[in-house]
């Protein structure tokens, strides 16, 4: 139960991340809609990440099983996956929203 509870809190982390780098992005007047150059794909892969890193965390947070044992084992990988999914995510949106201003990735 303890480990659940801390990946239903890294969930709740992980998605605010991601909510305040995707609205500063908006906000900074970043479009990453027409896939035309390399940055904007850069940004989409962190945007899939980022969608990923909550699927992860949500299957980690998810309350589960008999064995005691195996929901451990199970919680423990998905929250350390779910940690560098965490990481990578705004990591790649920043370095593509940086890349576009700088045009670095033409």
């Amino acid at each position: 139960m303890h480990v659940e509870r801390q990946a239903g809190i890294l969930l709740l982390v992980g998605s605010l991340v991601m909510s305040i780098t995707c609205g500063a992005i908006i906000v900074s007047g970043f479009f990453a809609g027409v896939l035309e150059d390399h940055a904007e794909r850069v940004f989409w892969a962190g945007a899939l990440t980022a969608g990923l890193m909550v699927a992860v965390l949500a299957a980690a947070a998810f309350p589960g099983g008999e064995d005691d044992r195996r929901t451990i084992r199970r919680v423990t990988w998905l929250t350390r996956l779910g940690i560098v999914l965490f990481v990578a995510a705004p990591t790649l949106c920043i370095v593509a929203m940086i890349a576009d201003f700088y045009r670095l990735l033409v």
